[in-house]
Protein backbone atom coordinates (compact mmCIF):
# COMPACT_ATOMS: atom_id res chain seq x y z
CA UNK A 1 0.00 0.00 0.00
CA UNK A 2 1.08 3.55 -0.62
CA UNK A 3 0.80 4.93 2.91
CA UNK A 4 -0.29 3.93 6.38
CA UNK A 5 -0.95 5.58 9.74
CA UNK A 6 -1.17 2.54 12.08
CA UNK A 7 -0.49 3.26 15.76
CA UNK A 8 0.60 1.09 18.67
CA UNK A 9 -1.28 0.59 21.94
CA UNK A 10 0.21 3.79 23.39
CA UNK A 11 -1.07 5.86 20.50
CA UNK A 12 2.37 6.23 18.94
CA UNK A 13 2.84 5.53 15.27
CA UNK A 14 4.04 1.95 14.84
CA UNK A 15 4.68 1.81 11.09
CA UNK A 16 6.80 4.24 9.09
CA UNK A 17 6.17 5.09 5.45
CA UNK A 18 9.57 4.67 3.82
CA UNK A 19 10.57 5.65 0.30
CA UNK A 20 13.56 4.01 -1.39
CA UNK A 21 15.36 6.33 -3.81
CA UNK A 22 17.61 4.28 -6.07
CA UNK A 23 16.68 0.74 -7.15
CA UNK A 24 20.07 -0.48 -8.33
CA UNK A 25 22.30 -3.27 -7.06
CA UNK A 26 22.39 -2.08 -3.44
CA UNK A 27 18.77 -0.96 -3.31
CA UNK A 28 17.38 -4.25 -4.62
CA UNK A 29 19.89 -6.56 -2.98
CA UNK A 30 20.17 -4.94 0.45
CA UNK A 31 17.61 -2.28 1.36
CA UNK A 32 14.38 -3.62 -0.14
CA UNK A 33 14.62 -7.12 1.40
CA UNK A 34 15.38 -5.64 4.82
CA UNK A 35 12.53 -3.15 4.58
CA UNK A 36 10.11 -5.82 3.36
CA UNK A 37 10.85 -8.07 6.36
CA UNK A 38 10.67 -5.26 8.90
CA UNK A 39 7.27 -5.02 10.58
CA UNK A 40 7.85 -1.36 11.38
CA UNK A 41 8.05 -0.46 7.69
CA UNK A 42 5.59 0.22 4.93
CA UNK A 43 7.45 0.58 1.64
CA UNK A 44 5.38 3.46 0.34
CA UNK A 45 7.23 4.05 -2.95
CA UNK A 46 10.32 3.25 -5.00
CA UNK A 47 12.05 5.94 -7.06
CA UNK A 48 14.50 5.38 -9.91
CA UNK A 49 15.16 7.32 -13.10
CA UNK A 50 15.32 4.08 -15.12
CA UNK A 51 12.40 1.80 -15.92
CA UNK A 52 14.78 -1.16 -15.60
CA UNK A 53 17.94 -0.47 -13.56
CA UNK A 54 21.15 -2.18 -14.71
CA UNK A 55 24.31 -3.13 -12.82
CA UNK A 56 27.36 -5.15 -13.74
CA UNK A 57 27.43 -6.35 -10.13
CA UNK A 58 24.03 -8.00 -10.56
CA UNK A 59 22.79 -8.71 -14.10
CA UNK A 60 19.43 -9.93 -12.77
CA UNK A 61 17.98 -6.69 -11.42
CA UNK A 62 14.22 -6.37 -11.66
CA UNK A 63 12.33 -3.69 -13.54
CA UNK A 64 10.44 -1.02 -11.63
CA UNK A 65 7.13 -2.61 -12.68
CA UNK A 66 8.27 -5.93 -11.22
CA UNK A 67 9.38 -4.22 -8.01
CA UNK A 68 6.04 -2.45 -7.78
CA UNK A 69 4.23 -5.78 -8.02
CA UNK A 70 6.59 -7.55 -5.63
CA UNK A 71 6.49 -4.93 -2.87
CA UNK A 72 2.98 -3.59 -3.44
CA UNK A 73 3.90 0.04 -3.87
CA UNK A 74 3.88 2.71 -6.59
CA UNK A 75 7.03 3.61 -8.49
CA UNK A 76 8.21 7.02 -9.65
CA UNK A 77 10.95 8.20 -11.98
CA UNK A 78 11.85 11.30 -9.97
CA UNK A 79 11.66 12.49 -6.40
CA UNK A 80 9.72 15.53 -7.59
CA UNK A 81 7.00 13.32 -9.07
CA UNK A 82 6.70 11.45 -5.79
CA UNK A 83 6.51 14.59 -3.66
CA UNK A 84 3.74 15.97 -5.86
CA UNK A 85 1.65 12.81 -5.65
CA UNK A 86 -1.12 13.58 -3.10
CA UNK A 87 -1.47 9.92 -2.08
CA UNK A 88 2.20 9.34 -1.32
CA UNK A 89 4.25 12.54 -0.96
CA UNK A 90 2.57 14.06 2.12
CA UNK A 91 2.73 10.77 4.03
CA UNK A 92 6.42 10.01 3.53
CA UNK A 93 8.15 9.68 6.91
CA UNK A 94 11.61 8.92 5.61
CA UNK A 95 13.70 8.37 2.51
CA UNK A 96 16.66 6.06 1.98
CA UNK A 97 19.00 7.43 -0.68
CA UNK A 98 21.12 4.82 -2.51
CA UNK A 99 21.68 6.49 -5.86
CA UNK A 100 25.02 7.29 -7.56
CA UNK A 101 27.21 9.45 -5.32
CA UNK A 102 27.03 12.41 -7.69
CA UNK A 103 23.26 12.66 -7.18
CA UNK A 104 23.31 12.71 -3.37
CA UNK A 105 23.50 16.49 -3.07
CA UNK A 106 20.57 17.25 -5.36
CA UNK A 107 18.37 14.62 -3.74
CA UNK A 108 19.41 15.62 -0.22
CA UNK A 109 18.73 19.27 -1.01
CA UNK A 110 15.27 18.41 -2.36
CA UNK A 111 14.40 16.39 0.73
CA UNK A 112 15.53 19.18 3.06
CA UNK A 113 13.42 21.64 1.04
CA UNK A 114 10.41 19.34 1.41
CA UNK A 115 10.92 19.26 5.16
CA UNK A 116 11.08 23.04 5.22
CA UNK A 117 7.89 23.30 3.16
CA UNK A 118 6.01 21.04 5.57
CA UNK A 119 7.29 22.98 8.55
CA UNK A 120 6.32 26.37 7.10
CA UNK A 121 2.89 25.03 6.16
CA UNK A 122 2.32 23.76 9.70
CA UNK A 123 3.49 27.03 11.26
CA UNK A 124 1.12 28.98 9.02
CA UNK A 125 -1.77 26.71 10.01
CA UNK A 126 -0.96 27.12 13.69
CA UNK A 127 -0.97 30.86 13.24
CA UNK A 128 -4.55 30.79 12.03
CA UNK A 129 -5.92 28.82 14.96
CA UNK A 130 -4.92 27.95 18.50
CA UNK A 131 -2.52 25.03 18.55
CA UNK A 132 -3.63 22.04 20.60
CA UNK A 133 -1.19 19.21 21.29
CA UNK A 134 -4.06 16.75 20.96
CA UNK A 135 -4.98 18.05 17.51
CA UNK A 136 -2.91 15.77 15.31
CA UNK A 137 -4.15 17.52 12.17
CA UNK A 138 -1.75 20.35 13.00
CA UNK A 139 1.28 18.16 13.59
CA UNK A 140 3.57 18.05 10.57
CA UNK A 141 5.60 15.03 9.49
CA UNK A 142 9.32 15.77 9.67
CA UNK A 143 11.39 14.45 6.78
CA UNK A 144 13.96 11.85 7.83
CA UNK A 145 16.87 10.83 5.60
CA UNK A 146 19.23 7.86 5.58
CA UNK A 147 21.94 8.70 3.04
CA UNK A 148 24.26 6.04 1.69
CA UNK A 149 27.98 6.72 2.00
CA UNK A 150 29.84 8.77 1.01
CA UNK A 151 27.50 11.69 1.68
CA UNK A 152 28.77 13.31 -1.53
CA UNK A 153 31.98 13.23 -3.58
CA UNK A 154 32.31 17.01 -3.65
CA UNK A 155 33.39 19.08 -0.64
CA UNK A 156 31.32 22.12 -1.60
CA UNK A 157 28.19 19.99 -1.89
CA UNK A 158 28.87 18.20 1.41
CA UNK A 159 29.41 21.52 3.17
CA UNK A 160 26.21 23.00 1.70
CA UNK A 161 24.16 20.02 2.88
CA UNK A 162 25.66 20.30 6.36
CA UNK A 163 25.01 24.04 6.50
CA UNK A 164 21.41 23.59 5.36
CA UNK A 165 20.86 21.06 8.12
CA UNK A 166 22.45 23.32 10.72
CA UNK A 167 20.13 26.14 9.66
CA UNK A 168 17.16 23.83 10.13
CA UNK A 169 18.50 22.71 13.53
CA UNK A 170 18.87 26.30 14.73
CA UNK A 171 15.27 26.93 13.71
CA UNK A 172 14.27 24.04 15.95
CA UNK A 173 16.01 25.28 19.07
CA UNK A 174 19.37 23.58 18.79
CA UNK A 175 18.40 19.98 19.51
CA UNK A 176 20.74 17.29 18.19
CA UNK A 177 17.76 15.01 17.59
CA UNK A 178 15.06 17.33 16.25
CA UNK A 179 16.35 19.43 13.38
CA UNK A 180 14.10 22.45 13.00
CA UNK A 181 12.49 23.55 9.78
CA UNK A 182 10.90 20.21 8.99
CA UNK A 183 13.84 17.81 9.26
CA UNK A 184 13.78 14.88 11.64
CA UNK A 185 17.10 13.09 11.23
CA UNK A 186 19.81 13.11 8.58
CA UNK A 187 21.96 10.01 9.03
CA UNK A 188 24.74 8.63 6.85
CA UNK A 189 24.65 4.85 6.52
CA UNK A 190 27.99 3.92 8.07
CA UNK A 191 26.63 0.83 9.81
CA UNK A 192 29.78 0.18 11.89
CA UNK A 193 29.23 3.49 13.70
CA UNK A 194 25.95 2.29 15.20
CA UNK A 195 27.46 -0.82 16.81
CA UNK A 196 27.75 -0.95 20.63
CA UNK A 197 31.54 -0.96 20.28
CA UNK A 198 31.52 2.37 18.43
CA UNK A 199 29.24 3.84 21.07
CA UNK A 200 31.54 2.57 23.82
CA UNK A 201 34.61 4.01 22.09
CA UNK A 202 32.99 7.42 21.79
CA UNK A 203 31.90 7.34 25.44
CA UNK A 204 35.43 6.54 26.61
CA UNK A 205 36.96 9.35 24.56
CA UNK A 206 34.27 11.85 25.60
CA UNK A 207 34.93 10.99 29.25
CA UNK A 208 38.55 12.09 28.87
CA UNK A 209 39.97 8.70 29.84
CA UNK A 210 42.55 8.71 27.06
CA UNK A 211 43.27 12.42 27.35
CA UNK A 212 44.04 14.70 24.42
CA UNK A 213 44.17 12.82 21.11
CA UNK A 214 47.64 12.86 19.58
CA UNK A 215 47.75 10.04 17.03
CA UNK A 216 45.38 7.72 15.15
CA UNK A 217 46.30 4.67 13.09
CA UNK A 218 43.59 3.34 10.75
CA UNK A 219 43.96 0.51 8.24
CA UNK A 220 41.38 -1.34 6.13
CA UNK A 221 42.02 -4.24 3.74
CA UNK A 222 39.11 -5.42 1.60
CA UNK A 223 39.02 -8.40 -0.80
CA UNK A 224 37.48 -6.34 -3.59
CA UNK A 225 39.95 -6.39 -6.47
CA UNK A 226 37.25 -8.03 -8.59
CA UNK A 227 35.30 -4.75 -8.43
CA UNK A 228 38.11 -2.28 -8.99
CA UNK A 229 39.79 -4.31 -11.76
CA UNK A 230 36.59 -4.73 -13.80
CA UNK A 231 36.20 -2.06 -16.54
CA UNK A 232 32.43 -2.58 -16.57
CA UNK A 233 32.13 -1.21 -13.01
CA UNK A 234 32.37 2.41 -14.15
CA UNK A 235 30.51 3.75 -11.13
CA UNK A 236 33.21 2.32 -8.85
CA UNK A 237 36.24 2.96 -11.02
CA UNK A 238 35.81 6.21 -12.96
CA UNK A 239 35.19 9.79 -11.77
CA UNK A 240 31.59 10.83 -12.36
CA UNK A 241 31.48 13.84 -14.69
CA UNK A 242 28.39 15.08 -12.83
CA UNK A 243 30.51 15.58 -9.68
CA UNK A 244 32.68 18.60 -10.46
CA UNK A 245 35.10 18.04 -7.59
CA UNK A 246 35.72 14.35 -8.26
CA UNK A 247 39.17 13.79 -9.81
CA UNK A 248 39.51 10.07 -9.06
CA UNK A 249 37.54 7.01 -8.05
CA UNK A 250 38.22 3.63 -6.52
CA UNK A 251 39.03 2.22 -3.11
CA UNK A 252 39.21 5.58 -1.30
CA UNK A 253 35.67 6.64 -2.20
CA UNK A 254 34.31 3.09 -2.19
CA UNK A 255 35.76 1.81 1.09
CA UNK A 256 37.90 4.25 3.08
CA UNK A 257 34.90 6.33 4.10
CA UNK A 258 33.87 3.40 6.36
CA UNK A 259 36.95 3.51 8.56
CA UNK A 260 37.27 7.30 8.45
CA UNK A 261 33.66 7.66 9.58
CA UNK A 262 34.30 5.34 12.53
CA UNK A 263 37.33 7.36 13.63
CA UNK A 264 35.62 10.74 13.23
CA UNK A 265 32.58 9.50 15.12
CA UNK A 266 34.55 7.95 17.97
CA UNK A 267 36.77 10.99 18.52
CA UNK A 268 34.12 13.53 17.57
CA UNK A 269 34.03 15.31 14.19
CA UNK A 270 34.24 18.66 15.95
CA UNK A 271 37.40 17.60 17.81
CA UNK A 272 39.28 15.89 14.98
CA UNK A 273 39.26 18.41 12.12
CA UNK A 274 41.49 17.60 9.11
CA UNK A 275 43.62 20.47 7.81
CA UNK A 276 46.35 19.02 5.52
CA UNK A 277 46.78 15.69 3.75
CA UNK A 278 49.64 13.94 1.99
CA UNK A 279 48.73 10.76 0.12
CA UNK A 280 50.24 8.22 -2.27
CA UNK A 281 47.98 5.83 -4.19
CA UNK A 282 48.50 2.81 -6.43
CA UNK A 283 46.12 2.02 -9.26
CA UNK A 284 44.61 -0.86 -11.20
CA UNK A 285 46.30 -1.51 -14.55
CA UNK A 286 42.92 -2.52 -15.99
CA UNK A 287 40.77 0.44 -14.91
CA UNK A 288 42.97 3.16 -13.42
CA UNK A 289 40.97 3.01 -10.18
CA UNK A 290 42.94 3.48 -6.99
CA UNK A 291 43.36 0.15 -5.22
CA UNK A 292 45.54 1.19 -2.28
CA UNK A 293 46.71 4.30 -0.47
CA UNK A 294 48.88 5.55 2.34
CA UNK A 295 47.99 8.96 3.75
CA UNK A 296 49.00 11.24 6.59
CA UNK A 297 46.23 13.55 7.77
CA UNK A 298 47.27 16.53 9.91
CA UNK A 299 44.47 17.87 12.11
CA UNK A 300 43.81 21.35 13.47
CA UNK A 301 44.23 20.11 17.06
CA UNK A 302 47.77 18.90 16.33
CA UNK A 303 46.86 15.22 16.07
CA UNK A 304 47.89 13.12 13.08
CA UNK A 305 46.00 10.28 11.38
CA UNK A 306 48.00 7.56 9.65
CA UNK A 307 45.48 6.17 7.16
CA UNK A 308 46.10 3.29 4.79
CA UNK A 309 44.04 0.73 2.95
CA UNK A 310 43.86 -1.62 0.01
CA UNK A 311 41.49 -3.73 -2.05
CA UNK A 312 44.30 -6.20 -2.81
CA UNK A 313 43.43 -8.66 -0.04
CA UNK A 314 42.95 -12.00 -1.87
CA UNK A 315 39.42 -13.35 -2.14
CA UNK A 316 35.93 -11.92 -2.50
CA UNK A 317 33.93 -10.17 0.20
CA UNK A 318 30.70 -11.29 -1.51
CA UNK A 319 31.55 -14.93 -2.27
CA UNK A 320 30.02 -17.92 -0.49
CA UNK A 321 31.59 -18.17 2.00
CA UNK A 322 32.76 -14.55 2.00
CA UNK A 323 36.33 -13.49 2.70
CA UNK A 324 36.56 -11.07 5.62
CA UNK A 325 37.82 -7.51 5.60
CA UNK A 326 40.67 -6.72 7.98
CA UNK A 327 40.46 -3.64 10.20
CA UNK A 328 43.01 -1.96 12.47
CA UNK A 329 42.08 1.15 14.48
CA UNK A 330 44.27 2.53 17.26
CA UNK A 331 43.69 5.90 18.93
CA UNK A 332 46.39 7.31 21.21
CA UNK A 333 46.02 10.14 23.72
CA UNK A 334 48.00 11.75 26.51
CA UNK A 335 46.42 9.48 29.15
CA UNK A 336 45.77 6.23 27.33
CA UNK A 337 44.79 4.46 24.14
CA UNK A 338 41.96 2.61 22.39
CA UNK A 339 42.53 -0.39 20.15
CA UNK A 340 39.93 -2.02 17.90
CA UNK A 341 41.27 -4.63 15.49
CA UNK A 342 39.94 -7.76 13.83
CA UNK A 343 38.19 -9.16 10.77
CA UNK A 344 34.57 -8.36 10.11
CA UNK A 345 33.40 -11.97 9.75
CA UNK A 346 34.71 -13.34 13.06
CA UNK A 347 33.79 -11.61 16.34
CA UNK A 348 36.42 -13.67 18.17
CA UNK A 349 39.18 -12.14 16.01
CA UNK A 350 39.45 -9.00 18.13
CA UNK A 351 37.98 -6.70 20.73
CA UNK A 352 37.73 -3.08 21.84
CA UNK A 353 40.48 -2.42 24.40
CA UNK A 354 41.09 0.65 26.53
CA UNK A 355 44.49 0.97 28.17
CA UNK A 356 45.94 3.69 30.36
CA UNK A 357 48.79 4.50 32.68
CA UNK A 358 48.32 3.26 36.21
CA UNK A 359 46.80 5.59 38.78
CA UNK A 360 50.15 6.08 40.56
CA UNK A 361 51.64 7.79 37.47
CA UNK A 362 54.12 4.95 37.02
CA UNK A 363 54.72 4.96 33.27
CA UNK A 364 56.20 1.47 33.51
CA UNK A 365 52.81 0.11 34.58
CA UNK A 366 49.56 0.09 32.66
CA UNK A 367 46.03 -1.14 33.12
CA UNK A 368 43.71 -2.49 30.45
CA UNK A 369 39.97 -3.01 30.17
CA UNK A 370 38.07 -4.87 27.46
CA UNK A 371 34.91 -3.06 26.39
CA UNK A 372 31.81 -4.98 25.23
CA UNK A 373 33.60 -8.31 25.93
CA UNK A 374 30.57 -10.39 24.98
CA UNK A 375 30.56 -8.92 21.45
CA UNK A 376 34.21 -9.09 20.42
CA UNK A 377 35.01 -7.46 17.09
CA UNK A 378 32.20 -6.29 14.80
CA UNK A 379 32.45 -3.66 12.11
CA UNK A 380 30.02 -3.25 9.23
CA UNK A 381 26.71 -5.05 9.68
CA UNK A 382 26.55 -7.65 6.92
CA UNK A 383 23.50 -9.81 7.69
CA UNK A 384 21.40 -9.89 4.53
CA UNK A 385 18.67 -12.08 6.03
CA UNK A 386 17.39 -9.96 8.91
CA UNK A 387 15.44 -6.74 9.23
CA UNK A 388 18.35 -4.43 8.60
CA UNK A 389 21.38 -3.04 10.44
CA UNK A 390 21.34 -0.86 13.53
CA UNK A 391 21.69 2.23 11.34
CA UNK A 392 18.34 1.38 9.72
CA UNK A 393 16.72 0.74 13.12
CA UNK A 394 17.89 4.13 14.41
CA UNK A 395 16.55 5.75 11.25
CA UNK A 396 13.17 4.04 11.73
CA UNK A 397 13.07 5.14 15.38
CA UNK A 398 13.45 8.72 14.17
CA UNK A 399 10.77 8.23 11.51
CA UNK A 400 8.36 7.02 14.20
CA UNK A 401 8.99 10.01 16.42
CA UNK A 402 11.22 8.36 19.01
CA UNK A 403 13.83 10.66 20.53
CA UNK A 404 16.21 8.03 21.91
CA UNK A 405 17.75 6.86 18.63
CA UNK A 406 21.52 6.87 18.28
CA UNK A 407 23.30 9.22 15.87
CA UNK A 408 26.18 7.16 14.54
CA UNK A 409 27.00 9.35 11.56
CA UNK A 410 25.48 12.78 11.06
CA UNK A 411 26.20 15.30 8.31
CA UNK A 412 29.37 16.57 10.03
CA UNK A 413 30.89 13.07 10.02
CA UNK A 414 29.89 12.84 6.36
CA UNK A 415 31.55 16.18 5.63
CA UNK A 416 34.80 15.22 7.41
CA UNK A 417 35.04 12.02 5.33
CA UNK A 418 34.46 13.88 2.06
CA UNK A 419 37.00 16.57 2.99
CA UNK A 420 39.66 13.98 3.81
CA UNK A 421 39.16 11.75 0.76
CA UNK A 422 39.00 14.72 -1.61
CA UNK A 423 42.35 15.96 -0.27
CA UNK A 424 43.81 12.46 -0.63
CA UNK A 425 43.03 12.40 -4.34
CA UNK A 426 44.35 15.93 -4.85
CA UNK A 427 47.56 15.13 -3.00
CA UNK A 428 48.19 11.98 -5.01
CA UNK A 429 47.64 13.95 -8.23
CA UNK A 430 49.93 16.83 -7.25
CA UNK A 431 52.56 14.85 -5.37
CA UNK A 432 52.34 17.46 -2.62
CA UNK A 433 50.72 17.97 0.74
CA UNK A 434 47.30 19.52 0.09
CA UNK A 435 45.18 21.76 2.30
CA UNK A 436 41.74 20.41 3.14
CA UNK A 437 38.92 22.39 1.56
CA UNK A 438 36.73 24.08 4.15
Amino acid sequence: MAATSDRDDDGRRAIANIVLIGAGWWGQGWHLPHLHRNQRVNISAIVDSSTHPKSSLNPNLQSLDSLSSRYGCPVFHSLSDLLHDPKVGPYMDGAIVCTPHSTHFEIGHELIAEGRRRYDEAIEARGRRRYDDEDTSLQYRPVNVLMEKPMTTDVDEARKLHELLMDRRRAGGGSDKIIGGGMGCFLVNHSANYRPQARAARKIIESGRIGTIRHVTAFLASPLSWIFDDPSNKGWNEPDSRSLGMIGNGFAWGQSSHILAWVYHAVGPGMLVPSRVHCVMTHSDATGADVSHAATVACVCGAAISLSGTSLLPGNAHSDPPVAKEVVIRIFGTKGALSYCGNDRDPSSGKLEWSSHSDDDDHDAARMEIQCPELGFQFEELDQDGIGPSSLQCFLDACLGRDDYYIGAESLVGLRCVQTIDAMYRSNASGKCEDVKV
